[in-house]
């Protein structure tokens, strides 16, 4: 049988950046691949190296890309402050509204690729284990991308997802999830110890991506002991191009106009827990246009809500899936549990005062914050922190939902979401989270969320 390819032109979706490279953008493979390929070439080493490369593929689709619309990224930083709908779609409008129906139809292709990844990496597991079991770094790479779609639906979706992963049960808890990623972040790293530019590139980021699992845990000390090796210069880059697809960040914001930065007011006023991305002239994050007043972005797809863009990333910009940033901020979290303030803002400040590479643009030096004196401040200060070094790229819910769930913060997300008066009618609603979609009632062994908690 032979089959379409989607995959065939993800020669160069997926870059590592590491300090040993050479090229500090290599793409991870630079040879054409075939649009077409028989099936049974599965069986063979060059079938089950398509298979891998079928994964890093639906991996790009699970982050800044899209298998079917909307970027997983942006979805999820819409049910947060990150992003604001500027659409006339009944599906982002609710999203945005923090009221999402489980039959959103914009929600429900981003749980399938968050399954579909999973499903590949394993797929492409299974073939390298028989037919290329070396390098083995190729198999930490697979693991990586399994790990990197759990650790989604564990941030992402409420408790009760299905996954099967003995001896996991049918509906997991977030926390079961967690667990499962954790271990093939684990396999991720055991595999990748060879010290070649590859081995060490994987190994990289599957450290960074352990390290986020286990701060979702709870395990602050031993994140950071994950991350320690871990270079703030790597990347892990998703890669765009004319051919094999557009960076849909830009896509559905500055090209089609559906998705507008959010900020910590609009029209309807002040808007409760919002942090102020468009208008804080921060240079992690630039951009165009005005909340209030007349916008020189204009007016969004919807023909009334004011137009802002972000110049971080163009059409075909490499957005980072893991960073040695995101390494220096597990660390930083780490001190914040450890009440070392003091050694917090050390990291932060560090991050702040050098310039940092954030795919497509070199930040500008910035100059140092204080050391809060409270716990509450620390907290209020590292968060923020955070927010604007990974904005838009799938954290901004995790860390919301771990702000309630580890730091005391309300259930309802009241003093952490977004709240009060919804801008296009009505008022913010509570989740905190995204509710599974409504086809997975087809599943005997699923009735529905187990819970909404955080």
């Amino acid at each position: 049988m032979r089959i379409n390819n989607h995959y065939a032109r993800s020669a160069a979706l997926i870059a590592i950046v590491a300090a040993a490279c050479t090229d500090p953008k290599q793409t991870l493979l630079d040879a054409p691949i075939n649009t077409i390929i028989d099936t049974s070439a599965a069986s063979s080493a060059a079938g089950a190296d398509a298979l891998r490369i079928g994964a890093l593929s639906r991996l790009r689709q699970i982050t800044a890309g899209s298998g079917a619309g909307d970027s997983p990224w942006m979805f999820a930083g819409l049910i947060t402050d990150e992003w604001k709908s500027s659409d006339t779609f009944s599906q982002r409008n609710e999203t945005d509204q923090r009221q999402v129906q489980d039959n959103n139809a914009n929600w429900t292709p981003i749980v399938r690729d968050l399954y579909r990844a999973r499903t590949s990496a394993r797929e492409a597991i299974n073939a390298l284990k028989t037919y290329a079991p070396t390098p083995t770094a190729n198999l930490g790479q697979m693991y990586m991308v399994m790990a990197t779609a759990e650790l989604y639906i564990a941030e992402w979706i409420c408790n009760g997802a299905p996954i099967s992963e003995d001896p996991t049960p049918p509906q997991a808890t977030n926390a079961e999830v967690y667990a499962v990623a954790a271990a093939h972040a684990d396999s991720a790293v055991s595999l990748s110890g060879g010290t070649d530019a590859f081995s060490i590139s994987v190994r990289n980021a599957a450290a960074v991506l352990k390290g986020r699992i286990l701060i979702e845990q709870g395990k602050f000390t031993e994140a950071a002991a994950a991350v320690a090796s871990v270079p703030t210069s790597f990347q892990l880059l998703a890669t765009f191009s004319l051919t094999s697809g557009s960076n849909q960040i830009w896509s559905l914001n500055t090209s089609a106009k559906r998705w507008t930065v959010g900020d910590s007011f609009d029209v309807s006023g002040i808007i409760k827990n919002s942090l102020p991305f468009a208008s804080a002239k921060d240079p992690r994050i630039p951009v165009t246009g005005t909340t209030l007043g007349t916008s020189p972005a204009g007016r969004g797809f919807d023909n009334s809500t004011n137009f802002i863009f972000t110049t971080l990333w163009a059409r075909t910009d490499p957005t980072p899936i893991w960073s040695g940033i995101d390494a220096r901020l597990i660390e930083a979290e780490a001190k914040l549990n450890a009440s070392d303030f003091a050694g917090m803002m050390t990291i932060l400040n560090a991050l702040r005062t050098a310039p940092q590479n954030l795919g497509a643009i070199n930040t500008t030096a910035m100059s140092t914050l204080g050391t809060p004196a409270t716990k509450a401040d620390a907290v209020n200060l590292f968060f923020r922190e955070k927010a604007f070094w990974t904005y838009s790229r799938g954290q901004r819910l995790g860390d919301l939902r771990r702000l309630i769930r580890l730091y005391g913060r309300a259930q309802d997300g009241s003093d952490t979401f977004p709240a009060g008066t919804f801008f296009k009618g009505g008022t913010y609603g509570g989740d905190v989270n995204f509710p599974m979609t409504v086809d997975e009632t087809n599943n005997p062994n699923y009735t529905k969320c187990i819970d909404r908690k955080a």
